[in-house]
Parts: structure tokens; C-alpha cells; sequence
């Protein structure tokens, strides 16, 4: 059985008063009491009960966050900043973690909606553009790297045309003029980052070529079967992001493309994956702490006026430059 603050109150020698206090964070309360009921809290194991805060106080302190794909390691490094800035401002979260099924993605925001929640950080949601107003009309709600955002609804996401037309000009800088595309799906920020590629291409005069994949190792490495076997090999290589880029380079290390002396590679996202020494992949890094606390603070602004229009915030992104781009091979 959980313990209790009547539980917390006893062992401390105090009133349940003070327990509720402190655990409310009250500043009207002695450091010495402070210390004596936190010290009897952790002997016991007590943690305060998030709904019965609100219930209390009259005020929910809980967001609810979707995250689309909980495989993939970039959205850890999202989650986390989302993470920090809610307990800077003093919410707690509940998660539901998708596994890009827009079926599962629904039942989630379901059970979310069940517990109270005052508003919804949706991390890249698969949902349609109707579901999410229909979402945002329900409870307050922010979407974070959604690429293109939708009419209504507050967001927060990378500027994917100019951090594609910075890799670009990388691999420009570097020779290439042959230049292709690993698509990460139908998902929004894949679509935004495909848009992203094709007019950086155009800006440079250059062809472009588009090979369909996903945001997974397997997607990245189907795309590398497909370059391989269409006998015209790319100098370069953009994928959607790290997964499916290190797919791809698995697929022409394996049939003795070498990276980056025949064919460079980059990737998006800057995820661990791309960090790891063995890897040392070129990678878009996005501004993932900015990205999480700009949704919070457009989310609290949401709870605070909801009448307000929609604000959507483009944020930079820099590259990363690593082993696996280098000058193009002679033509």
C-alpha cells in the first residue's frame, strides 16, 4: 500500500497540514520543518500524487505527451528537452509512446485525454490535419518537428528548407553535383525535409533524384539496395535522417562502396547514433532544446489565453561535419 501524508505527518511528528505544504512547495513553511517532513517522505517512500495536487489546488500541472516513434534515439534526446522545460515551469508529464502506428497513435491520445491533462505536446504525430483541430479544440495542444504545420494549431519546428540547403552546399563545396535523396515516408517532417531537398537542389541548377525510404535503419537500407542495383551510383547521399543514413552506408560498405572515398553520406537529426565514434556521421543537429522549451512556453501561453491565434516557430539548424562526407570521387 502507498504511503500516505497522514502516513508522512505521523512518522515526522507533525501536522498533516504542514506535510501538504511542504509537498506544495509552500514558502511559509521553517527549513527545519522543511527538512524533517522530506527526510520522513523518502524514509517512507512517499510521492506526491500528481491528481490529488490538482484536485486540491483547483489547477492541473500535468501535460500529456505523444511521442511518434520511441525506437528512434532522436526522440529521446526531444523528450528529454521537453522534459526539463516542463518542470521549469512546474508541470509534470504523462507519456504515450507511439510506434509510428497511426492506430496506436490514436488509442494513446485516447487514454491521455482520460486522465486530467491541461494541455498535449504531440512529438511529430501521424494524425491528419482535421484530427489535430479537432485535438486542439478539445484541449490546449502544441506540435513539435511536424515540418509543415497546420492551420490552427501551435507548433514549433526546424526550418527544413534551410537546413537542407546548408547541407547542400556542403556537399557543393565539396564537388558533388550528383546528389541523392532517401525520402523518410509520408510522415510530415519526411515530406517537409523531401521539399527542403528539391529546392536547394534547384538553387544550386542541379538534378535531383529521390529514393523512397522510411526513418529506420531498414527503410535506409532498402533505399541502398535500390541505389546499388540502378548501376548509377551518386557521389553523395542526403537521408531523411541518422537511422536510415547509417542504413544506407551499411548496404555500400557491405558491397565495397566505400564512405565517404565513393559516396558521402548525411543524415538528420544529430542523434547519438550519428556521435558514436565508429559511426562519425555528418548530421543535421537540430535545436532540440530550443524545441522543447519553445512548446512548452507555447503551450502555457495556450492554457493561459486560449483565444489568442496560432503561433508557429521556425528554429535554425546547423550542421555537423564528420568522416562520412569528404570531396567528390572523380567523374
Amino acid at each position: 500500500m502507498r504511503p500516505t501524508q497522514e502516513d508522512v505527518a505521523r512518522r515526522a511528528g507533525v501536522s498533516r497540514a504542514l506535510v501538504s505544504l511542504v509537498m506544495r512547495g509552500a514558502t511559509n513553511v521553517s527549513p527545519e520543518s522543511r527538512r524533517t517532513v522530506l527526510a520522513a517522505a523518502d524514509a517512507l517512500g512517499y510521492r506526491p500524487n500528481a491528481s490529488a495536487r490538482s484536485l486540491a489546488s483547483k489547477e492541473v500541472r500535468t501535460f500529456g505527451v505523444l511521442i511518434h516513434d520511441v525506437t528512434n534515439p532522436y526522440f529521446g534526446l526531444l523528450y528529454s528537452a521537453v522534459a526539463d522545460a516542463a518542470d521549469r515551469a512546474g508541470y509534470d508529464l504523462l507519456v504515450g509512446p507511439g510506434t509510428r502506428s497511426g492506430r496506436r497513435e490514436a488509442a494513446l491520445v485516447a487514454t491521455l485525454l482520460e486522465h486530467q491533462i491541461a494541455g498535449m505536446v504531440l512529438l511529430s504525430p501521424m494524425m491528419r490535419p482535421a484530427e489535430l483541430r479537432r485535438l486542439a479544440a478539445t484541449v490546449p495542444s502544441v506540435v513539435v518537428g511536424i515540418g509543415d504545420p497546420v492551420t490552427g494549431i501551435d507548433a514549433v519546428t526546424t526550418d527544413e528548407v534551410r537546413a537542407s540547403r546548408e547541407v547542400v552546399d556542403h556537399l557543393v563545396g565539396l564537388g558533388h553535383r550528383s546528389i541523392t535523396h532517401v525520402s523518410g515516408g509520408r510522415v510530415r517532417p519526411a515530406r517537409a525535409r523531401t521539399q527542403g531537398y528539391l529546392a536547394a537542389m534547384a538553387a544550386h541548377d542541379l538534378e535531383p533524384r529521390v529514393v523512397a525510404g522510411d526513418f529506420t535503419a531498414d527503410g535506409g537500407r532498402e533505399a541502398g539496395r535500390a541505389i546499388v542495383a540502378s548501376g548509377e551510383l551518386p557521389t553523395a547521399v542526403v537521408a531523411a535522417n541518422d537511422l536510415a543514413a547509417v542504413g544506407v552506408m551499411g548496404v555500400l560498405e557491405a558491397e565495397g562502396v566505400a564512405v565517404p572515398g565513393e559516396v558521402s553520406v548525411v543524415g538528420c537529426d544529430d542523434s547519438q547514433i550519428a556521435r558514436l565514434d565508429l559511426v562519425g556521421l555528418t548530421s543535421v543537429r537540430q535545436a532540440v532544446d530550443e524545441l522543447g522549451a519553445t512548446a512548452v512556453e507555447l503551450l502555457a501561453a495556450r492554457i493561459a489565453d486560449p483565444g489568442t491565434p496560432a503561433v508557429v516557430r521556425r528554429l535554425g539548424a546547423s550542421l555537423e561535419v564528420r568522416r562520412t562526407t569528404g570531396p567528390a570521387r572523380p567523374g
